[in-house]
């Protein structure tokens, strides 16, 4: 039994010590569901979900491979737009996320975990929603990707989870966290 074990070490140890690190750059779009207004100051007064137009981001990313499990980081800045009546928003920001992925069949993965959105700006056309004061968001992401050599693609579900008002505006219910679908590229570097 003991020499089973410390076969099963050895095994496991020489396969760590061929782990990869892999690192490249990513681009994609994404397809944000904007959020939803109910009732902001005397600027808008009506009930509604924000339109959303596709937007799109690019980055880079860093991989460990480990076995059939990796752990992958990505800086990302992304651009997004939405529209409510007379308000029209653009966002830029920047997003990390970090996921935990699970090689399933060859090429094929899933993956999920947290990620941490930075508001560079909120552009808009009402100036109350220019004073959106909390800057980050947290959320997370969980997805399939499918690597071929070099290449890679994935679809992925992201969520906020706190909330972007805070007290910066006067609001009966606003609800702009990220919540979308994106498709992305990537292509390792090294």
């Amino acid at each position: 039994m003991k020499l089973f074990k410390l076969f099963l070490f050895c095994i496991m140890a020489s396969q760590m010590a061929f782990s990869q690190l892999e690192y490249g750059i990513k681009g994609g779009l994404n397809f944000d569901s904007a959020g939803k207004i109910t009732k902001l100051n005397d600027d808008v007064i009506s009930k509604g979900d924000l339109k959303s137009e596709s937007g799109f981001n690019l980055g880079g990313y860093a991989q460990f491979d480990v076995l059939i499990f990796y752990l992958r980081s990505e800086l990302q800045y992304t651009k997004v737009k939405g529209s409510f009546e007379d308000l029209n928003i653009t966002t830029s920001r920047l997003e990390l996320p970090v996921s935990l992925g699970y090689r399933v069949l060859g090429p094929l993965s899933f993956f999920g975990g947290p990620t941490v959105f930075y508001n560079l700006s909120n552009k808009t056309n009402i100036d109350s929603f220019n004073s959106l004061k909390n800057k980050l968001n947290f959320g997370y992401h969980l997805g399939v990707r499918f690597n071929l050599g070099s290449v890679g693609a994935d679809i992925r579900y992201e969520k906020g989870v706190s909330s972007l008002v805070g007290n910066a505006v006067k609001v009966e219910s606003t609800d702009l966290r990220p919540n979308q679908i994106v498709l992305g590229l990537s292509l390792k570097i090294n």
